[in-house]
Order: structure tokens, then sequence, then C-alpha cells
């Protein structure tokens, strides 16, 4: 748990720290608005943009336990965009597969920057253990649990995009019902994509 509030508190301390560099009152941007010149520098950020997750994946892969999270956004104008986030874990002992919807709303405008992203999932889960998502060292000859997972989340992030390659991360909190228990549920991702 403390490595997640740490990783958490990583994510909102690297997003403000970035943003605290920009500036949006540049000379150069001001004066192309007025004069009409188009500003090659500027990125369609109405594309679509398929991201994968690498971090979870490493992180995982010396437990020998798979976790796979695709992100696909498709952006309806520059302030919403729905999102649909397959994803699979398979390990020894845990087993879920299914998908999260979602709606992420940038805050300026942009079609990047600041999200609020609330969203809904549904999963087929079966487990060894049901205390622990990843216990991983479960040696008992429990028969695995099967059953459905359903979540409700609310994320904070932002997003980057540039020509082809977007770049996000947020964290977010919720609750979790597998097996028929529900808990708090906390989570934060970072997705790197291509945009198209």
């Amino acid at each position: 748990m403390k490595l997640l509030h740490k990783s958490i508190a990583f994510l909102f301390l690297a997003f403000f720290t970035a943003n605290a560099s920009l500036n949006p009152l540049d000379m150069d941007e001001v004066s192309r608005e007025k004069e009409n010149i188009p500003d090659p520098s500027v990125v369609d950020h109405s594309k679509i943009s398929i991201y994968l997750h690498p971090v979870s994946l490493l992180f995982f892969a010396n437990d020998k336990l798979l976790i796979l999270y695709s992100t696909i956004e498709i952006p309806l104008s520059l302030y919403n965009a729905p999102i649909i986030k397959p994803s699979l874990w398979n390990g020894k002992n845990v087993t879920r597969a299914g998908t999260d919807f979602g709606f992420r709303h940038y805050l300026a405008g942009r079609g990047e920057g600041l999200f609020l992203q609330p969203q809904v999932g549904a999963f087929y889960y079966s487990s060894k253990n049901d205390r622990y998502v990843f216990d991983l060292d479960d040696d008992n000859d429990n028969p695995k649990k099967r059953g459905t997972w359903f979540d409700g989340m609310l994320y904070l992030g932002h997003a980057y995009k540039f020509a082809y390659i977007s770049i996000y991360s947020d964290a977010g909190i919720g609750y979790a019902c597998k097996l028929g228990s529900c808990s708090l549920w906390y989570d934060a991702n970072i997705g790197l994509g291509i945009s198209f």
C-alpha cells in the first residue's frame, strides 16, 4: 500500500512540476493569432489514440504475473472522449479478463492536459485466495473461486499529445466488487500510445 501511495504522489508531483514550466501567454503564439498565420507546431488532438501500459507489464513480470492493459481513446470533441480499456491478468493464482468503459473530460478543452474520468468495468475473475488480489505465494490446495468483478472509479490525470505519440498518467479511487465482496480500490496508470 505504501508503494501505491508513493507512486500516486510521484505521478501528481511530476504532473504539477511539468505544468509549472508551461507559459500559455507565449509571445510568438499571441503574435501568430493576431496575424492569422497558422502555427506549424499545432497538433491535431482530435485523433484516436491507442495506449499500452508498459509499467504494469514490467512491474509484475518478475512475479510471473502477466498484466496487459490497453486504452483506446476516441475523441468526440476537444473536451470529451469516451475510452475503452480492455485488460487481462493471468498468473498462477489469479485470472481476470474484461474491459472498462469510461468518459474522459479535458478541463481546458484542448484535447490534452488535465482530465477527469469516471469509469466502470466488468470482468471475469478467478482467484485461489480471495483476500489478496496479487497473492502469488499461496501454496494451499484451495480450489479457485470463480465469478465476476465489477468496479466504478473516478480518475484525475494529465495527457500530453504530440504529432504521433501520446502519453498520459492518472490516479483513481473507487469501489471494486469481486466475488460478491466490495471494497475500496486504488489505481494508477501510465499509458504510452500512438495517435492516428
